[in-house]
Formats: structure tokens, C-alpha cells, sequence
């Protein structure tokens, strides 16, 4: 497998699209990139880098998933490596976003996670 771009696309599925969206969109700035419907349901594709974090409400929403870094298999936190650390941390907070881990060094970076509306865990990563 060879990458044709320098990151790789996520997407979640999600039950409220708006407040997803917002989250995202306004409290960690990823820019909206394009909005669809598809045979699977209505998309939002925000832009992060040359990533994407496409985001997926199915007519039907299954049920919510287990929320928390370690309550079940599979993908359990997205992380975003970012250059404003502080002031990302503090759109969170000012947001009330659930604080997963506090800012936390580590060697030579710091992170902090934090759950969107949905509880996806959401890391911060800044080298």
C-alpha cells in the first residue's frame, strides 16, 4: 500500500450532527471541506492538515458505543497534533468538554484528552 497524501481519514458515525458539527468545526476549528448525503446518510467532511474527519449520521443512528479510552475495542481516540496546545486546551474547557487526561508530559511532548458530545475520546498532542 502506497499513501497518495501525507495522513490518513477518519469517520465516525454519529447520532447529532449538529452539536457534533460544532464541536469540531467551532470549538477545535477544522474546516468544513464539503456536505453531502450519501447512501448512507448525511456526511460532513471537515478538513484537519490533509486529513479528514468525515462526519456520518445514518438515517437511523445505531446505539451509542461504550465512551472512554478503554471501554471497548477498535478505535478509541482521535488525535490531533497541534502547534496552539494551550489555547486548544482552553477552547475545551471554555466548551465544557469531559477532561479524559489532564495535560500529561510525556518525554519530550505534552497531551490532554478530552470527550466530544458523543464521547469519542479526543486527544492533544503538541511536540
Amino acid at each position: 500500500m502506497k499513501p497518495l497524501k501525507a495522513s490518513i481519514d477518519v469517520g465516525l458515525v454519529v447520532a447529532d450532527l449538529p452539536a457534533m458539527r460544532s464541536f469540531y468545526e467551532k470549538t477545535l476549528g477544522l474546516e468544513v471541506g464539503a456536505e453531502r448525503t450519501t447512501g448512507w446518510g448525511e456526511m460532513v467532511e471537515l478538513t484537519f492538515g490533509e486529513g479528514c474527519l468525515r462526519l456520518l449520521r445514518p438515517p437511523e443512528p445505531p446505539a451509542p458505543a461504550p465512551t472512554g479510552l478503554t471501554a471497548a475495542l477498535g478505535i478509541r481516540y482521535l488525535t490531533f497534533e497541534v502547534a496552539d496546545f494551550d489555547a486548544t486546551v482552553e477552547a475545551l474547557r471554555a466548551a465544557a468538554a469531559p477532561v479524559e487526561v489532564d495535560i500529561t508530559p510525556i518525554r519530550d511532548i505534552r497531551i490532554a484528552m478530552f470527550r466530544d458530545p458523543e464521547g469519542n475520546v479526543v486527544e492533544l498532542l503538541a511536540r
